[in-house]
């Protein structure tokens, strides 16, 4: 561990040390504004500029130079942010009034060479200061930096979109990308830009930009994170196990206090119970003995040293062990646990429940007796369960003592026992009483019936509510045999079917009656409905033969077949209703069979009155398809005309006018729309051929005024662009040649470069000489 922070700190002063050698400012996104000379609104538009084009643009602000190169400061600024081939800085000095453009990228420079060459200027560095003059030095002199950042942005993202990717020298210059501007050299070579191949010449090639010292600061910083990562995750995670690992072996110091607990819970039975309890005792005190002893050879073992924080894997497998050997030992624990208070449970309460059943005897015989005597009934079953139920409480007194586990099974059952005599003797006055009141309810229920038979004439219906009464009676008089003997599972089932059966001839006669009543409903129904159907059906075989008129067979055939089918289906059912009326009359009384067939008839008359509707829409829609085709034959004629009309007015008209009566399309429509019967599938055809040579017509006219319209815009841009190239030359000519003092009117500050490296770079300055003046706040 030692060793691992001695490297950790060795490496951060490395670090820390590179950090201060750099000596230039550190970048704080795409604009780095030290001098303070942009808000923030400027700053942020100008980043958002900055990144969006061909190139990425990085500015940086400094209030002096301190008497450095301006070239040689922005070369060593590129380098140390690491910048490639695709990105350009651009310096700007508060205080030297400088600014400084340096990038390397050869398609970028032969770009400014070309727009220099076109305004009447030269090339290389002189090309650079060129554009830095024309469009960063007039605003900076105004005071306005951040208009004139954007606009030499601007200018350049547009000079890079129109040259394309890759450039090459021209002659014996020797092109090479990367931060700024172009060189010349005697050696003929070209670089391209990004993505370029190399072409090296006779006497000077290309050398790529070495970043250094920004790749081992990087580099260690990201060594040192990761070596503070990893101390620190093996130190909390090791820690943390070795914690866990505590708590598991304090687990199992636990588990052994309890195990010793229980076996003291057991020493009062040993040696005294007897059978079925006594098997449990030693079986329970044997196990718990073996759970004993190895959990106190395993706390020996967890006294040996646990092992160091940072062995991880050694950690993680203790704590697994420990784990599953504690749950293992809490799982038996827990189980014989239970089966102790199981035992513990029966010793203490078999006897107040022995006792419970001792005193509940004699009330019981005395409720037998007051029952025997009430009734006339002698009740042998009864008698016969109270006697088993004395000889049960006598077996479980004398096993309470040595066996109260045996003792605890029989009380229990002699309790469910008692329960169930209780309710016996309970159930005998009961079942008296029904069995006296019986013949009043069957002669209750037989008035209902006939009741109901008179009020709805149900005097022929086929069903026989009095048999299941005259069941109910002979149900009833086998009911008095078990009642005398106290039999009373077989009285409730007997009971149970009496009212059944009473029950049951009461509903199937109100059934019945329903049943009628709705028949009657129904039939009205389907006689109103079938005059209404046979109206539609009529209706629409009309609406079907002036369609033949007018549509082509194809189109009718299967709607004719389904129209067919329908009414033969009418034509059956309208045969059925006749015997559905005899079967509803009161004469047969067939209410089944009435409801059966009236419910099918019901089914049939829903299903054709679907089928009349979809037969109904689909004549519609040969209506509607045929209007499409018509308006779609209209329409084309006034679309065309429209687009002639937007032709003439941009003067794009040609000599032959088009027209949409000329088509073979329009002449094939015209003839088949007067000439019946349609074949609206034909129609429909030549109507979207024909909409199709409309559209491509529109389409065409539409794209030839879009297309002069925008060459009228490029040309008034054009114009534009012309004018203020002019007046700018005419600027430059007023302002008189460049000065050589350091704040002369548009010096630059930076020339061109060539060989190794082939770096281009270019300045200018602003302002009116060392007069200092001061524009928008700061000193220029």
């Amino acid at each position: 561990m030692k060793k691992i922070l001695s490297l950790f700190m060795i490496l951060s002063v490395l670090w820390i040390s590179g950090a201060q050698a750099a000596g230039f400012p550190v970048q704080q996104g795409l604009v780095t504004d030290e001098a303070g000379m942009l808000t923030s609104r400027e700053a942020a538009a100008i980043a958002e500029a900055a990144a969006d084009g061909r190139y990425t643009f990085h500015v940086l602000t400094i209030d002096s130079l301190d008497g450095a190169n301006a070239t040689d400061f922005a070369s060593n600024v590129y380098d140390s942010w690491g910048l490639s081939s695709q990105d350009i800085l651009l310096l700007i000095s508060a205080g030297d009034q400088q600014v400084e453009l340096n990038f390397i990228n050869a398609s970028l420079q032969n770009a400014i060479n070309s727009w220099s060459q076109n305004e009447g200027g030269g090339t290389g560095s002189t090309a650079i200061t060129g554009i830095i003059d024309a469009y960063f030095i007039p605003s900076a002199r105004e005071g306005d930096f951040a208009s004139g950042i954007s606009a030499l942005i601007t200018e350049l993202q547009s000079l890079g979109s129109t040259q394309g990717s890759g450039g090459t020298g021209n002659g014996s210059e020797g092109g090479v990308g990367s931060s700024g501007s172009t060189g010349t050299g005697s050696a003929g070579g070209g670089v391209g830009g990004p993505g370029g191949s190399v072409s090296p010449g006779a006497g000077s090639g290309t050398a790529s930009r070495s970043s250094g010292l920004p790749l081992v600061t990087l580099g260690a910083m990201a060594a040192g994170a990761a070596l503070l990562a990893l101390l620190l995750y093996v130190l909390v995670t090791g820690q943390r196990r070795r914690k866990q690992l505590s708590v598991l072996q304090d687990q199992l110091a636990d588990l052994l206090v309890r195990t010793n607990r229980a076996i003291e819970t057991l020493q009062p039975f040993q040696g005294i119970v007897q059978g079925k309890t006594g098997e449990m005792v030693a079986g329970i005190s044997k196990r718990l003995d073996a759970q004993l002893v190895e959990i106190s050879a395993l706390q020996g073992t967890a006294r040996s040293p646990q092992p160091a924080f940072y062995q991880l894997a050694a950690l993680k497998s203790a704590i697994g062990q420990a784990e599953q050997t504690a749950a293992a030992f809490r799982t038996r624990l827990e189980d014989e646990e239970r089966q102790i208070a199981l035992i513990t449970d029966a010793d203490r309460n078999v006897k107040q429940q022995i006792t419970e059943l001792k005193k509940d005897a004699p009330e019981l015989d005395t409720q037998l007796q007051e029952a025997v005597k009430e009734t006339g009934y002698e009740l042998q079953e009864i008698a016969e369960d109270l006697k088993e139920l004395a000889e049960a409480t006598a077996k479980a007194d004398q096993l309470e003592l040595f066996d109260p586990i045996a003792a605890q099974d029989i009380t229990e059952e002699a309790q469910e026992q008692q329960e169930q005599i209780e309710q016996d003797l309970r159930d005998v006055d009961v079942y008296h009483d029904k069995l006296q009141g019986f013949p009043g309810v069957l002669a209750a229920a037989r008035t209902k019936i006939a009741g109901i038979i008179e009020q709805n004439a149900l005097h022929n219906m086929k069903v026989k509510p009095y048999d299941n009464l005259d069941q109910a009676r002979s149900a009833a008089e086998t009911l008095q045999a078990p009642l005398r003997s106290g039999e009373m599972d077989q009285v409730r089932s007997i009971a149970a079917t009496m009212d059944m059966l009473v029950q049951e001839a009461v509903a199937m006669t109100e059934r019945q009656a329903q049943i009628r009543q709705s028949n009657r409903r129904d039939l009205e129904t389907v006689r109103s409905s079938w005059s209404g159907l046979t109206q539609r059906l009529s209706g629409l075989q009309s609406r079907l033969a002036e369609a033949r008129m007018r549509f082509a067979e194809q189109h009718l055939a299967s709607l004719a077949e389904l129209l067919d089918s329908s009414g033969d289906r009418l034509r059956e059912g309208a045969g059925e209703v006749p015997q559905i009326e005899t079967w509803t009359s009161d004469e047969r009384g067939e209410y089944d069979n009435a409801r059966s067939g009236l419910d099918r008839l019901l089914t049939l008359q829903e299903e054709t009155a679907k089928q009349f509707s979809s037969v109904s829409q689909s004549l519609d829609e040969l209506n509607e398809r045929l209007e499409g085709v018509k308006r779609l034959f209209q329409e084309g004629l006034g679309r065309a005309d429209s687009a002639q009309r937007l032709l003439e007015s941009r003067g794009l008209a040609g000599r032959s006018r088009f027209q949409a009566s000329l088509l073979p399309e329009y002449g094939q429509l015209e003839s088949r729309l007067n000439l019946r019967p349609y074949n609206l599938d034909e129609l429909e055809s030549l109507g979207r051929s024909y909409a199709a040579q409309i559209s491509s017509f529109v389409e065409e006219a539409n794209r030839l005024v879009r297309q002069k319209e925008e060459a009228e815009r490029q040309a008034q841009l054009a114009m534009m662009r012309e004018r203020q190239r002019r007046e700018q030359a005419r600027k430059r000519m007023s302002s008189g040649p460049p000065s050589s003092g350091g704040f002369g009117g548009g010096r630059s500050s930076g020339g061109s470069s060539w060989g190794g490296g082939g770096r281009s770079s270019g300045g200018s300055s602003w302002g009116g000489g060392k007069s200092g003046r001061n524009s928008g706040g700061s000193k220029w």
